[in-house]
């Protein structure tokens, strides 16, 4: 993977046209539905486990107090922490020429995903029947957009080599987003006119 540029170094006087960022919340569908099912029941399994020992006599008395300790002070935090892996957005720039992916994490934590430059993109357009077997031929696939099972019409793919390893990225698109990447490499790209965003 490139270094990613610092967002805060570009020249906002000469390219202030040429940035965009977006940002997109996961749909909860398919596995990731499943998982926040589990996590949602496994935090319920885990906060009532304490009341099984209240209700035991003579030492139920002593853990009674430790209730609300255990629901506030344990239970709590442990939901505050992993929740955030099961409340998912992706957030991309493009900044000085470089398309720069991160997935967030319960709006908290963000982590970068992938960055490259568009003018090194061989393709970019829309994700359609096309664009799966392209991406289907990639060694690696960062699959960024909000619906895997109902896409919306705005998906877009680009292709580049990361380090010789060919990689595909599926991403929600928007005009403006569309029109920098053509700034810095209109010979790779295909724009749909009905862009919605």
């Amino acid at each position: 993977m490139s270094k990613r540029l610092n967002p805060g170094t570009h020249d906002a006087n000469n390219e202030s046209s040429n940035f965009t960022e977006y940002t997109v919340e996961k749909r909860v569908e398919g596995t990731y539905r499943r998982n926040r099912i589990l996590f949602n029941l496994a935090f319920f399994l885990i906060a009532i486990s304490i009341f099984p020992l209240v209700t035991v006599e003579g030492i139920g008395r002593m853990f009674i107090f430790f209730v609300p300790v255990w629901l506030g002070t344990i239970c709590l935090p442990f939901y505050k922490y992993f929740s955030r892996y099961v409340n998912i957005e992706y957030s991309y720039c493009v900044i000085r020429g470089e398309f720069q992916m991160d997935i967030v994490y319960g709006q908290r934590k963000r982590k970068e995903l992938m960055s490259a430059l568009v003018r090194d993109m061989k393709v970019i357009r829309p994700y359609d029947e096309q664009g799966k077997q392209d991406v289907a031929a990639c060694e690696k696939v960062y699959d960024c957009s909000i619906s895997q099972k109902n896409p919306s019409p705005d998906v877009y793919y680009f292709i580049f080599d990361d380090e010789g390893v060919s990689t595909g990225v599926i991403f929600e698109a928007t005009n403006k987003t569309m029109q920098v990447m053509k700034f810095y490499n209109a010979a790779a790209l295909t724009i749909k006119p009905d862009l919605r965003h």
